[in-house]
């Protein structure tokens, strides 16, 4: 457990110095005893930086490490659930908006074997964007920061992602924030694509691309 917390603490500490922002020091989020939440950024822009993904093709699976178990969401995890969701987020009631919305088998969530906690999720869901019709979304990535360094949020991500395009959804779409390079990253390398419905939007993720130490090429965005 020593070398492995020691790691994930200099993971979390590699992540704010790449990041403009301060921490907020009245966070919302609910650390817990010996899980805690994630830096809170408040969000400078009133929209959200959007992705889509112009492809059916399924992505590859990371397989489940050893001590976890990958599995659906069900009515027992409530509790359990909004205890990993606002390690990551604020935002209350969301998940009987989440629960109405989801494709079924569509709710994964991963369990940590020797404490019975969930410590990672993603949600496939319907819906669209503004007056758009029905794309298919991907919804509240989030782990457990106790948990990082296993590829959770890959595996969590990689399964909606499939997910979705076996529903059929040719372009599906989700929202994040800018201060999300971790989840910005996943999404990435599973073909996501920065969507640029506004016109601030080619500034911002060419901001973005550059503190994942990229550069914005124009083949790399999608336009409405």
């Amino acid at each position: 457990q020593g070398p492995l917390l020691v790691a994930q603490c200099q993971l979390r500490l590699e992540l704010l110095l790449i990041l403009p922002w301060t921490p907020a020091t009245d966070s919302p989020l609910r650390p817990l005893p010996g899980r805690p939440a994630h830096p809170y950024y408040a969000q400078e822009h009133e929209q959200q930086l959007r992705m889509v993904r112009p492809s059916t093709i399924r992505v590859e699976v990371p397989a489940v490490p050893d001590g976890y178990r990958l599995r659906q969401y069900g009515p027992a995890d409530e509790q359990a659930y909004n205890d990993l969701f606002h390690l990551a987020f604020k935002d209350e009631g969301a998940l009987a908006r989440t629960l109405d919305r989801t494709l079924d088998n569509g709710f994964f969530v991963i369990e940590h074997l020797a404490s019975g906690r969930l410590v990672a999720t993603c949600v496939a869901e319907r819906g669209g964007w503004d007056s758009t019709p029905e794309i298919g979304i991907l919804g509240w990535l989030a782990g457990d920061p106790s948990h990082s360094g296993l590829g959770l949020g890959t595996l969590a991500a990689a399964q909606v992602t499939n997910r979705l395009s076996e529903e059929g959804f040719g372009r599906p779409g989700l929202k994040t924030d800018d201060f999300r390079l971790a989840a910005i990253k996943i999404y990435l390398h599973q073909g996501w694509r920065p969507y640029l419905h506004l016109d601030d939007m080619r500034q911002r993720w060419t901001e973005t691309f550059e503190r994942l130490g990229k550069r914005l090429r124009p083949e790399d965005c999608v336009e409405p």
